[in-house]
């Protein structure tokens, strides 16, 4: 009787799939959406096809143009693929058991509900409830979905190359499309500072992938990703994401004790200093070094960001403690605390700089995962003359980040190389399934999915717009 029932339940819904191809253009596609999503469930199972979703998250994570429907613009397919992603994990995630940072907890639940009573003592407050739940899912919700699903060290580098890989897609489209009237580039994002955000995210994340192999090849291929997202973050004309990067690289020998570092830092901004109006007459006139010497574009971006603060410094002073709440103004401080601020008040304010405090205080402790700090490091810094709050392409890197806090270096195998025929050694999960006596997962532990990947066997693919 089983195979009777699996074969009328797969007729039926074969049935129902045509019929709703038959209604018009969309229910077709929609129709095809549903079978190979269904074909792909069945022949991967939820978690590989959880996983995979993630890795689409992720790639599509700085692409945030690429949109399912201009009906719905402010779903991104990253959104989708996240919940997807997500939705199909529940069942993993289920048997682990939830590591989330004591600072991080409090800071999220504190931000939570400072959201919800500001809301509420809104003239709007539903409106300001839709505003402020986005908040909440960007800085609270992703972290967390991160920090309970805990997937496997090499997993965790695929979704940083996942990340850097749509960044390079953006590019490439961005160059295909060509430049905006003003002469600056947005990739495949909706603003041109957006598309330096996600440059400035991938930078970071590629100082953690360069530390994570020793091959030249592979290195190699760090620099030349390194190569694509620095001439993102020109050619967007955006010079707060290129000075982040600079950052980056003037605090990288600091952090990590280098002298070889100090030297090439050195010897790149000599270099750089000397050749600087060559390297202007390459990216041209409106890209980030020619409006770092300073033009118009650049005094009228000076001039608007300073009135803007002004406003939101006004704006937090007519109710410092409780906040404003959220509407369609929320993001026009272009300062990320400022913004916080206004909205759920200075306690709101102070809980949101806790938040990064976590996700950043891993750079400086041991562990495996240590150098993704340098992702929030990279946002904390450029947040003080930025208006992305709450973008996806932002906190995708940043909830990836959070993940440094669940690991250490005993969760890294001793022996890089075991014997041919067995399961990599553990790289996941550092606390226990659920009911395991041991404080490790062992390779026989691992599920399937994460024996394969890290096995080798599977391979990841390479609001309001903000005055810079």
């Amino acid at each position: 009787m089983k195979p009777v029932a699996t074969y009328g339940s797969g007729l039926l819904v074969l049935a129902g799939l045509l019929a709703l191809a038959s209604v018009n253009t969309i229910t077709m596609i929609l129709a095809v959406v549903l079978a190979v999503g269904l074909t792909m469930l069945v022949a991967l199972g939820t978690e590989r096809l959880g996983t995979l979703a993630m890795i689409a998250a992720m790639v599509f994570a700085p692409l945030n143009n690429v949109r399912p429907a201009e009906a719905v613009n402010f779903v991104t397919f990253s959104d989708l693929f996240f919940a997807a992603g997500f939705g199909l994990l529940v069942p993993t995630m289920l048997m682990r058991k939830s590591r989330v940072p004591t600072g991080f907890a409090v800071a999220g639940s504190l931000i939570l509900v400072l959201t919800v009573i500001a809301s509420l003592l809104n003239e709007a407050p539903l409106m300001s409830l839709n505003y402020g739940f986005r908040l909440v899912a960007a800085v609270v919700v992703l972290p967390f979905l991160f920090l309970w699903w805990r997937p496997s060290i090499k997993l965790i580098d695929g979704l940083a190359w996942s990340f850097v890989a749509g960044q390079v897609i953006s590019l490439v489209g961005g160059m295909v499309v060509g430049a905006n009237p003003n002469g600056r580039y947005m990739g495949l994002t909706t603003h041109t500072n957006f598309f330096a955000l996600g440059a400035l995210m991938s930078f970071a994340m590629l100082i953690h992938l360069y530390s994570r192999y020793e091959t030249t090849g592979m290195r190699l291929l760090v620099w030349a990703a390194g190569g694509a997202v620095i001439a993102s973050a020109i050619l967007s004309g955006s010079r707060a994401s290129l000075l982040g990067m600079v950052m980056l690289a003037v605090l990288y020998p600091l952090v990590e004790r280098s002298v070889l570092s100090a030297y090439l830092v050195v010897s790149a901004a000599i270099l750089g200093l000397a050749s600087l109006n060559w390297l202007i007459s390459i990216a041209g006139e409106s890209s980030a070094l020619a409006r770092l010497k300073g033009d118009s574009t650049a005094s009228y971006s000076d001039q608007a960001r300073e009135r803007a603060f002004t406003t939101g410094v006004q704006e937090f002073l007519a109710k410092p403690l409780q906040g404003n709440g959220f509407d369609i103004t929320a993001l026009d401080a272009h300062n990320v605390y400022l913004q916080v601020a206004v909205g759920i008040g200075i306690f709101g304010a102070v809980a949101f700089v806790m938040v990064l405090w976590n996700l950043v205080v891993p750079l400086f402790r041991p562990g495996p995962l240590r150098r993704l700090g340098y992702v929030p490091l990279a946002y904390a810094a450029v947040a003080v003359i930025t208006n992305s709050l709450w973008d996806r392409f932002v906190w995708a890197g940043l909830a990836l980040a959070a993940l440094a806090a669940v690991y250490s270096d005993d969760d890294v195998p001793a022996d890089p190389s075991p014997v041919r025929g067995d399961p990599s050694p553990v790289l996941g999960d550092p606390s226990p399934v659920s009911g395991a006596p041991s404080s490790r997962r062992s390779a026989t532990n691992l599920t399937a999915w994460e024996q394969s990947f890290t096995a080798g066997k599977h391979r990841a693919p390479t609001h309001t717009p903000e005055i810079m």
